[in-house]
């Protein structure tokens, strides 16, 4: 990593050597000649050039020599950083919080079975890389958190990865401070919060993937503003580089989680608004801006896409066996897996006839996570639901989350008795009506106009009972396919995404998400709905086979003995199933409604309101919690304030013609708070619209950038404060104050990041510095 960006940016910014308003907006001074130093006579000593003529060879480099700078504020910070992320990294050899997960997928990638995750797949992919480095051949086998590996599981390698990153993320951290112009005490101090900060220590010691994602969120931000301040080398080497890592890290940021978008969006937003004033200088030619602009193009868009869509192809094509999650996929996905669902269409019928025994999935939706059956019971609907209302009082039609043998549904000619199929069989066409009726009951079904139980303005479902109540039966659907080919109107197993329209009121068949009572063994209601295209409408047929039997008795045993677990996988496209899995990641609410007594929420995070418990002995009071360091999260949080207030201060004096910086500062602060300021709240303010479980490591990408933020806050004060008496002697002392209080929090909450001391309960009360906080305490201990 350079020290130095020589030729480019000094180290108080600046900009470019040539002497021209850079495409920026800062000034710099024309280069003069050095002039010739002076003896101490007085005489001129000769310059480098004079003493090169009298002796050639001193004017000449050495062959196979190399001249390098060390950064020694840097080197200290990387060798710092390494021994507090690596002491002790294979303690505890037990599941920490989500290495329970993530440890998981990481052995399902070394027996190629899939899984499924609402988050991008390269960070569990970097782990299966070490487990096959190491060896491993991914069989593992632990249940909850706090349970021991097993022996054979690489812990200490695993956890090396994050660890190394998270190592890495203190000197990137300092380095970005000095790309931004910042003084070099200003940098040590970004890369000593960095350091010092219990949370991001926590997170880096473990399989977890924030660790791993705030590294290259920082890559990100330091390969941007390398090639932003090589805008005067325009299309060189150095300047190609730096653009094309930019593309590569943002969009390893966002393929380890989706909240790195964001860092993506801020670095995008700052390209364009630099290229839109590149737009203004009229000395650059119309070719010229062309160039740059599908050079951008080329590297922060076409290329991550690129990436991105590559490490999917990966991962598809490694994970190649069902798995315990292939049930979140959609029934012609879960064929294509081995073992799984298998290729259903493989010894049972390819089109739907009448006389057909059929089970109906949900196609496109999942219900609390899970798939969800077409099923019907013997239970009918309460006469009278609890807000008065009345039912028809008929069979319970309802989505169940579970494969069973009352899924099944036999399609009935509406003009014929007969459930058996014809020789030949007739398949069902696109826009034919049939009955479906239920395969274990033998009822019918059916819709009317009565109110649905949890959903009032849609219409009741049921499987209809001849109550002789002037109720008659209204249970002819139409069959509508969706995605039927021109050339291919039937009704086809697996492929085939289809409508049920009930020809009386012209609704389609919907389960609608919500849950029965207790009467309905809180299964999923189905209903109709007057909106008939909409994804919680359609269904396909997920098991099929013919009915050969008239007695009523023998279509009961053969629905019973149906063998529902396939033999082999058919054939999906890549881009079919990177479509679908995109969907599913993107619109996955399967932790919606879950409970857990150290979530917290965006109000909670800035102030540290609340803790984290990742671990805690079996034997004694030692215990792992994610916690920030307080004097870290306070100090920077206030400098988001204090920002925020300069830059109104100085807005409000620039419309009173007052100038506290030259035009050069005020394009550099201005962009510091786009940067950093910006990249927070964008992180930020998101969580406000989340409807999820939220935890804390959920606010360490935000944590970064106020850390930089109160980095130049710092900085920016201690040079405006030079114009006061002692007010410079003054900030300095606030600064070392400052980071000694930094050092003393961090050292007292080290034992909760470690998880390598038997606290006394009178130990763990006195470390409670915030009532909310939440330690653990065994009460035999």
């Amino acid at each position: 990593m350079e020290g130095e960006s020589r030729g480019d940016v000094n180290p108080r910014g600046d900009v470019s050597p040539h002497g021209d308003v850079n495409l920026h907006g800062d000034v710099s001074p024309r280069t003069q000649p050095e002039p010739k130093r002076v003896e101490g006579d007085g005489s001129p000593r000769p310059s480098s050039l004079d003493e090169s003529k009298r002796n050639p060879q001193r004017g000449q480099a050495k062959p196979f020599s190399i001249k390098f700078e060390v950064d020694v504020i840097q080197l200290v910070l990387t060798i710092a950083a390494m021994a507090t992320r690596f002491w002790l990294l294979g303690l505890p050899r037990a599941v920490v919080f989500d290495e329970l997960h993530f440890a998981k997928f990481a052995s399902l990638y070394m027996k190629k079975i899939f899984f499924f995750d609402v988050h991008p797949p390269l960070g569990k992919m970097l782990l299966a890389l070490v487990c096959g480095f190491c060896g491993f051949d991914g069989d593992a086998n632990f249940n909850r958190i706090g349970e021991d590996y097993p022996v054979t599981f690489p812990v200490y390698q695993l956890r090396m990865l994050p660890a190394l990153l998270g190592s890495l993320t203190v000197p990137l951290a300092y380095q970005i401070a000095v790309e931004l112009r910042l003084s070099r005490w200003a940098a040590l101090l970004a890369g000593a919060c960095v350091l010092l900060d219990n949370a991001l220590l926590t997170q880096s010691r473990f399989m977890l993937m924030e660790g791993m994602m705030v590294f290259f969120l920082c890559l990100s931000i330091f390969s941007f503003l390398k090639f932003r301040n090589l805008a005067h080398r325009e299309f060189s080497i150095r300047w190609w580089f730096w653009l094309c890592l930019t593309g590569v890290t943002c969009t390893c940021t966002l393929s380890i989680k989706y909240v790195g978008f964001y860092t993506a969006l801020v670095i995008l937003t700052l390209m364009i608004q630099d290229y839109w004033r590149m737009l203004a200088d009229i000395r650059i030619s119309d070719l010229h801006l062309v160039k740059h602009l599908l050079v951008r193009i080329l590297a922060v868009i076409f290329m991550p896409l690129v990436i991105y869509v590559s490490l999917f192809y990966v991962h598809l094509t490694t994970l190649t066996k069902a798995g315990p999650h292939d049930n979140v996929m959609t029934s012609g996905f879960q064929a294509s897996l081995e073992g799984g669902l298998a290729a259903l269409t493989k010894g049972q019928p390819l089109h739907v006839s009448y006389g057909s025994q059929i089970t109906l999935r949900l196609t496109h939706g999942v219900v609390a996570g899970k798939p969800c059956w077409l099923h019907s019971h013997q239970h009918v609907y309460p006469v009278r639901y609890p807000d008065g209302r009345g039912s028809s009082h008929q069979q319970q039609v309802t989505c169940y989350l579970f494969k069973d043998v009352y899924n099944w549904w036999i399609v009935k000619h509406p003009a014929r008795e007969s459930l058996v199929v014809d020789d030949p069989p007739q398949p069902v066409k696109h826009g034919d009506v049939v009955q479906l009726v239920h395969g274990i009951t033998s009822r019918a079904l059916n819709s009317h106009d009565v109110a649905a139980p949890m959903t009032p303005q849609n219409q009741e479902v049921s499987c209809y009972i001849d109550y002789n109540v002037s109720m008659p039966a209204q249970n002819y659907w139409r069959v509508e396919i969706d995605n039927r080919d021109n050339d291919e109107d039937t009704w086809q197993t697996i492929k085939s995404h289809v409508r049920f329209v009930h020809t009386d009121t012209r609704q389609a068949l919907k389960a609608t998400g919500k849950q029965l009572p207790e009467w309905g063994f809180h299964q999923i209601e189905v209903a109709t709905d007057r909106v008939v295209v909409q994804p919680g409408t359609v269904w396909n047929v997920e098991e099929h086979r013919f009915t050969t039997s008239p007695e009523k008795e023998q279509q009961a045993r053969e629905l019973a003995s149906t063998e529902m677990i396939p033999l082999k996988p058919t054939h999906l496209s890549f881009w079919t199933k990177f479509f679908e899995l995109q969907t599913k990641m993107l619109f996955s609410r399967s932790d919606i409604d879950m409970e857990h007594k150290y979530s917290s929420g965006p109000l909670d995070w800035p102030f540290l309101t609340k803790n984290t418990a990742y671990w805690m002995s079996s034997t004694s009071n030692a215990q792992i919690h994610l916690l920030g360091n307080p004097v870290i999260w306070y100090s920077a949080s206030l400098s988001l304030f204090i920002y925020l207030g300069l830059l109104l201060i100085y807005m409000m004096r620039r419309r009173r013609d007052i100038f506290d910086l030259t035009e050069s500062e005020w394009l550099h602060f201005v962009f510091i708070g786009e940067l950093l300021i910006g990249g927070y709240f964008c992180h930020y303010l998101p969580f406000f619209l989340t409807d999820r479980t939220l935890f804390m490591h959920s606010y360490l990408p935000c944590l970064i950038y106020k850390i930089l933020s109160l980095a130049a806050v710092v900085d920016h004060i201690y040079i405006i404060s030079h114009r006061f008496v002692y007010a410079g002697t003054t900030v300095s002392g606030v600064c070392l104050g400052l980071v000694a209080s930094m050092v003393w929090a961090f050292w007292k909450l080290a034992v909760f990041s470690y998880g390598n001391a038997n606290l006394k309960p009178e130990d763990i009360q006195s470390l409670t510095w915030k009532d909310t906080w939440d330690f653990l305490v065994h009460t035999n201990h």
